[in-house]
C-alpha cells in the first residue's frame, strides 16, 4: 500500500500497472487515481467562455481565455492559417534550467486558438467540439445539429439540455440516454419514444414516471393503462406549467432513488471494470469509455487503444500515456490538446505534427524542440539529452506542472469532476481565477420565480430580458432558438441557469469511484460505482436481466 503524495490516501499499484510504467519508460507518479486525473483535467477548460479581442485582428471573439489572461489569442481562422509560424518563437534549450520553466516562457509568447473546435458551423458558443451545426453552448459534443446546452453528447438533433447522450432527436433534459425520440427527463435509457420522467427503460413508447421497463407502452408509474386512458392522463400531467413540471420531477426522484440498477453500466464488454463502458475489451478502472481496448485508468475514452493514465482521449488514438484532450494521435506522452499527431512529448497544443518535444502551438511540424527546427539526427540526440536532464532533476515522468495550466482550477474540468474550494485548490498548488459575473446585455432583469407559470403565457419580449437564476442568482438569457423549442414542445422556461441545470443532471450520476459490493438479490460480489449508502437496489448483471427484461 502506498500513500498519495498529494492527499495522503492509500492506494495500490498492481503488477499490470508496474508493467505499463516500464513499457512507457516512466516511474509511478506517486499520485492516487483522483489526484493523478486532477493534474491533467486542470488543463482543460470545457465550459467557461469569455468575450475578448483577437490579438491579431482586434475583432471581438468568444474564447476560453479571459481578457486579462497573459496569453496571445488568435481567432480560429488565422490560428490555423498561414499568416504566422510557430517556429518564429523558437528558443534554444538551456541545460542549466528546468525544462518546464523554459516551456512556460514559450507558452507566454506563442499564439493560441480561442476555442478548441474543429469544423463547426454556426456554433460560435461551443467548445471542445467537432462538426457541430447550429449549436449553442455545447461542450465536448460532436456531430450535433440544432442542439443547445449539451455536454459530451454525440450525433443528436434538435434537442436541449442533454449530457452524455447520443443519437437522440427532439429530446429535452437527458442523461446517458441513446437512440431516443421526443423524450423529456430521461436517464440511463435507450431506444425510447415519447417517454417522460423515466430511468433505466429500453425500447419503450409513451411511458411516464416509470423505471426499469422494457418493451412497454402506455405506462404511468409502472402501471399499465389502455391507450385511451394513458393519453387522457398524459394531457393532465404535461401541461406546460413549470409548477407541474417540478411536481412531476419530485415524484420521479422518489422512483429514481428506489429503482433497481445494474452494478455497472456496461454493454458488450469483456474484462472491464468501471462505469459507463460500451463495446470495450480489457478496460480497467475506466469511466465513460466506448469502442476501446486495453485501457487502464481512463476517463472519457472513445475509440482508443493501449492507453494508460489518460483522460478525454479518442478517435483512433493509440499508445498514449498521461494525455488529456487528445484525438487521432499515436505514441504521445504528457501532452495537452494534440490531434492527428505522433511521437510527441510535453507539448501544449499540437496539430498534424510528429516528433516534437516541449513545443507550443505547433501545426504541421516535425523534429522541433521548444519550437526550434532540427534535423532528424539533431532532434534525436538533443531529445535524449533533455530526457536525461529531466530525470536528473525529477521532471521526467510527471505531467505538465500545474502552473502551466492556462486556467484557474475553478475554470477547469477538474473542478467539475473534483470540486474544491478556493482554499483547498490553492493548498494543493492549483491556480484559481476569480471569474467576473458576465451579465447578459440587457437593462431588464426578472427574477426566475416571477416568470409566468405556463409556456403559453410567456411573452415574445422575454428575449430582451435577463433572468436571475433562482438558485445561484446568476443572470441568463433565453435565446430565440431556445424559446422556439420550448413553445413547440410545451416546455416551461427553466428557472435555473444552464450551468445549474448541468449540475443538477450531473448530481444524478455516480462519482467515478469503485466500491466492493454485493448483489442485493443473490449476494454475488460486484465492483460498483454505487456506494454502500446509496438507496438504489444494486443487482449483478444476471439478476438485473432476469428482473427487468
Amino acid at each position: 500500500m502506498r500513500k498519495c503524495k498529494q492527499c495522503s490516501t492509500g492506494f495500490e499499484i498492481t503488477d499490470e500497472e508496474n508493467r505499463l510504467y516500464k513499457k512507457f519508460g516512466v516511474e509511478p507518479t506517486g499520485l492516487c487515481f483522483d489526484c493523478d486525473q486532477k493534474s491533467r483535467l486542470c488543463f482543460r477548460n470545457e465550459r467557461v467562455l469569455y468575450q475578448r479581442k483577437c490579438d491579431l485582428t482586434g475583432r471581438q471573439i468568444v474564447s476560453i481565455y479571459a481578457p486579462d489572461k497573459p496569453y496571445i489569442i488568435y481567432n480560429n481562422e488565422d490560428w490555423y492559417g498561414d499568416s504566422w509560424d510557430a517556429l518564429d518563437y523558437g528558443q534554444d534549450f538551456d541545460p542549466n534550467r528546468p525544462l518546464f520553466d523554459q516551456l512556460k516562457e514559450l507558452q507566454l509568447k506563442v499564439p493560441r486558438p480561442p476555442l478548441v473546435n474543429v469544423n463547426n458551423e454556426n456554433s460560435e458558443y461551443c467548445n471542445m467540439c467537432v462538426d457541430n451545426k447550429n449549436c449553442y453552448l455545447v461542450f465536448g459534443g460532436d456531430y450535433n445539429e440544432d442542439v443547445l446546452y449539451g455536454t459530451l453528447c454525440m450525433k443528436n438533433k434538435n434537442s436541449m439540455d442533454i449530457d452524455l447522450s447520443n443519437n437522440n432527436e427532439l429530446c429535452y433534459m437527458m442523461g446517458d440516454t441513446i437512440g431516443s425520440y421526443g423524450c423529456q427527463f430521461a436517464f440511463d435509457s435507450k431506444n425510447c419514444k415519447n417517454c417522460y420522467y423515466v430511468s433505466d427503460c429500453s425500447n419503450c413508447n409513451e411511458c411516464i414516471l416509470s423505471t426499469n421497463l422494457s418493451n412497454k407502452s402506455y405506462c404511468i408509474e409502472n402501471k399499465q393503462y389502455s391507450k385511451e386512458e394513458y393519453f387522457e392522463k398524459k394531457s393532465q400531467m404535461l401541461t406546460g406549467s413549470y409548477q407541474k413540471q417540478q411536481e412531476l420531477f419530485r415524484k420521479f426522484k422518489e422512483l429514481f432513488d428506489s429503482r433497481i440498477v445494474k452494478y455497472s453500466h456496461q454493454i458488450n464488454c469483456q474484462n472491464c471494470t468501471g462505469d459507463y463502458i460500451k463495446n470495450a475489451k480489457n478496460c480497467i478502472n475506466c469511466f465513460d469509455t466506448a469502442e476501446c481496448e486495453d485501457i487502464r485508468n481512463g476517463i472519457l475514452m472513445y475509440g482508443a487503444k493501449d492507453c494508460f493514465n489518460c483522460c478525454f482521449v479518442g478517435h483512433g488514438s493509440e499508445l498514449c500515456y498521461s494525455e488529456t484532450a487528445t484525438i487521432g494521435s499515436t505514441n504521445v506522452m504528457f501532452n495537452y490538446f494534440v490531434f492527428d499527431s505522433s511521437n510527441l512529448l510535453y507539448c501544449d497544443i499540437s496539430a498534424n505534427s510528429h516528433d516534437c518535444f516541449a513545443c507550443v502551438g505547433i501545426h504541421r511540424k516535425q523534429y522541433c524542440i521548444l519550437n526550434k527546427q532540427y534535423s532528424k539526427e539533431e532532434y534525436e540526440k538533443l531529445k535524449s539529452q533533455i530526457i536525461e536532464h529531466m530525470k536528473n532533476i525529477g521532471e521526467w515522468g510527471q505531467f505538465l506542472p500545474k502552473d502551466l495550466s492556462c486556467y484557474g482550477y475553478n475554470e477547469s474540468t477538474a473542478h467539475i469532476y473534483y470540486p474544491l474550494t478556493k482554499e483547498q485548490a490553492l493548498k494543493e498548488g492549483f491556480n484559481w481565477y476569480d471569474t467576473p459575473e458576465q451579465a447578459p446585455e440587457s437593462d431588464k432583469v426578472i427574477p426566475a420565480e416571477r416568470l409566468p407559470d405556463d409556456i403559453k403565457d410567456i411573452p415574445d419580449d422575454i428575449l430582451n430580458w435577463a433572468i436571475k437564476c433562482e438558485k445561484s442568482g446568476r443572470l441568463y438569457k433565453v435565446v430565440p432558438q431556445e424559446l422556439k423549442f420550448y413553445r413547440a414542445n410545451n416546455i416551461p422556461v427553466p428557472h435555473l441557469h444552464s450551468d445549474e441545470r448541468h449540475n443538477f443532471r450531473r448530481s444524478l450520476r455516480n462519482k467515478r469511484v469503485l466500491y466492493d459490493g454485493k448483489c442485493q438479490k443473490c449476494g454475488t460480489n460486484v465492483e460498483t460505482s454505487y456506494s454502500p449508502d446509496r438507496p438504489e437496489k444494486v443487482y449483478c448483471e444476471q439478476c438485473y436481466i432476469s428482473e427487468v427484461y
